[in-house]
């Protein structure tokens, strides 16, 4: 009996020992979530670092100038990008936004009638995927007593060229790795457009008693990283 107890004693002892070595050689939990704790404030920290400073507004005038009842829209926009063009006559509006290597973000308002073509061309006609990359601020309201509520939600889109047809000899799209361009859309839009033969600011337009328009597009049809967190940036903050 006295064998047997020496040998439990022994056993238990040395138990106790591998336990103790194991945890001495494992980092606690606690430090763990320290851990993990300062790599989210560091990555926080980095995040709120590379956020675009909107440190200018710029009002649309169509109301101002033709002294009617028509709502102003705004949008913010970074020191690093400038006005270069603005235009506003009895039937439109044109505000051109653009930074130093040629990007353009452009306001559009059209006075046409509600069902206006702005698809002309007899040559050509486009295939776009219409996606959504983040919200919009702007929030549809009334204008006159017309209520354009029911547009819903609103989004900054990435509008991809991925289909071109040449309409006097072509019977079907043919698949391209197009230019990228950006505008501001109702969520509804989401999705694959074809026949589109005009210029993207009236084509991606939205009816608001008149038509209007906020898009962007790169020389080059390609945005550097940078360009494109400022142009989502500024489209976002499109309101009225």
């Amino acid at each position: 009996m006295k064998k047997m107890k020496c040998v439990l004693i022994v056993i238990f002892v040395g138990v106790l020992m591998v336990t103790s070595m194991a945890c001495s050689n494992n980092p606690s939990s606690g430090n763990m979530e320290n851990k993990e704790n300062s790599e989210q404030t560091a990555a926080s920290t980095e995040a709120a670092s590379e956020a675009v400073k909107l440190n200018n507004t710029y009002t649309t005038r169509f109301q101002e100038v033709n002294a009617v009842t028509y709502p102003p829209f705004m949008f913010d926009y970074p020191d690093n990008w400038k006005i270069s063009q603005e235009v506003v006559t009895p039937e439109t509006e044109k505000v051109t936004l653009e930074n130093d290597r040629g990007v353009e973000i452009k306001y559009a308002y059209f006075g046409y009638p509600k069902g206006y073509n702005f698809g002309t061309s007899t040559v050509s006609m486009t295939r776009v995927d219409v996606s959504k990359v983040e919200n919009s601020n702007f929030k549809p309201g009334k204008v006159q007593g017309t209520d354009h509520s029911e547009l819903g939600p609103f989004m900054v889109a990435k509008l991809k060229v991925t289909g071109n047809l040449k309409m006097k000899t072509d019977f079907d799209y043919t698949v391209v790795d197009g230019p990228v361009s950006y505008a501001v859309l109702p969520e509804s839009q989401i999705g694959t457009v074809e026949g589109i033969r005009g210029p993207f600011e009236g084509e991606f337009s939205f009816w608001y008693s008149g038509y209007v328009s906020f898009t962007s597009s790169a020389p080059d049809g390609e945005f550097t990283d940078e360009e494109q967190r400022e142009v989502n940036t500024i489209l976002a903050s499109f309101r009225n």
